[in-house]
């Protein structure tokens, strides 16, 4: 069984690489999972720009990555102790 590092937040299912968001907050697969959690926030830069003014998804990206909201990562390691499937199901190894 193929195990993954953490469970996206939009399909649910096992990933080993994908968008962090914040400090470990959420977690998404692809960019479209990414892009769609970024339209629903009305986010204001230190200029004043609101996320809701950007129509172009690039840019809605880029706008995100140079607050420090999300970046992107792939996970060499998995947690023996605890990990995920390929359908996003937790498992906890008991050592007791």
């Amino acid at each position: 069984m193929e195990k993954f590092a953490r469970r996206c937040d939009a399909t649910g299912k096992g990933i080993n690489e994908g968008y962090v968001v914040g400090d470990g907050e959420m977690y998404f697969s692809t960019k479209e999972n990414l892009i769609d959690h970024l339209r629903e926030y009305d986010w204001i830069d230190s200029n004043g720009k609101s996320s809701k003014d950007i129509e172009d998804d690039a840019e809605l990206l880029e706008f995100f990555y140079n607050e420090d909201y999300y970046y992107y990562t792939e996970w060499d390691e998995v947690d023996e102790d605890e990990w995920y499937d390929a359908d996003g199901s937790i498992h906890i190894l008991d050592n007791e």
